[in-house]
C-alpha cells in the first residue's frame, strides 16, 4: 500500500487545478493497484465481506489527500451524492456501476447524464462541480474500490458535500 500512497503523494505535490491533479493520479495509478488481499488486510475483519461505511486507510500528514476503501456487497449502492473535492476511484475487485446526474433548472429533479461499468483495474476520477453520482455493486461478488480524495478525511469526516433525495427523470 505504501507504493500506492507514494504515487499519489508525487502526483499531488505539483501545484495544479483539480482536474489536472485527477488526471495525473489516474495515470499514475493505472496498472499499479494493490491486490484485493492487500486492501482487505488493511481493513477491520468485520468489514471484509462488505460494509455500509468506507474504511479510512491513509490520511496524508499534511492533509493533502486521503485514501479510503469501499467494500460493498452485491446490490449495495451509495446514496446519490457529490463531493467537496476531487476524487479518484480505482476498482480493485468486482464490478461497480456508476450513474452520473445533473440537476434540472429548478434543482428539483435529477437528470441522468451518463453511466459506466467498471471492472477490476479500472481507474477514473472527477472534480467538482458536476460530480453528482451513485455507485452500485452490480456484480455477484464483494466489490472493493479505493477512493482517493483531495482532502483530510480525518478532519472533515467524509468527502460528501451533500446527498440528493430527488426524483430521477428517466
Amino acid at each position: 500500500m505504501e507504493q500506492l500512497y507514494a504515487a499519489i503523494r508525487a502526483a499531488t505535490r505539483i501545484p495544479a487545478d483539480w482536474q489536472l491533479v485527477v488526471d495525473t493520479v489516474v495515470t499514475d495509478l493505472s496498472g499499479k493497484l494493490p491486490t484485493a488481499d492487500d486492501v482487505l488486510r488493511a481493513v477491520p475483519a468485520e468489514a471484509r465481506q462488505g460494509s455500509d461505511r468506507s474504511q479510512v486507510l491513509h490520511v496524508e500528514p499534511d492533509g493533502s489527500f486521503s485514501v479510503v476503501a469501499l467494500i460493498s456487497r452485491p446490490g449495495q449502492a451509495t446514496s446519490v451524492h457529490d463531493h467537496t473535492t476531487w476524487c479518484v476511484v480505482a476498482v480493485v475487485a468486482g464490478t461497480e456501476y456508476e450513474e452520473r446526474f445533473s440537476l434540472d433548472e429548478g434543482e428539483r429533479t435529477l437528470l441522468l447524464t451518463g453511466t459506466r461499468t467498471d471492472q477490476a483495474g479500472a481507474v477514473s476520477g472527477f472534480a467538482p462541480p458536476g460530480d453528482i453520482h451513485r455507485v452500485t455493486n452490480s456484480g455477484t461478488t464483494v466489490a472493493i474500490s479505493l477512493h482517493v480524495y483531495g482532502t483530510d478525511i480525518a478532519r472533515i469526516g467524509n468527502s460528501v458535500r451533500r446527498t440528493y433525495d430527488l426524483s430521477i427523470a428517466v
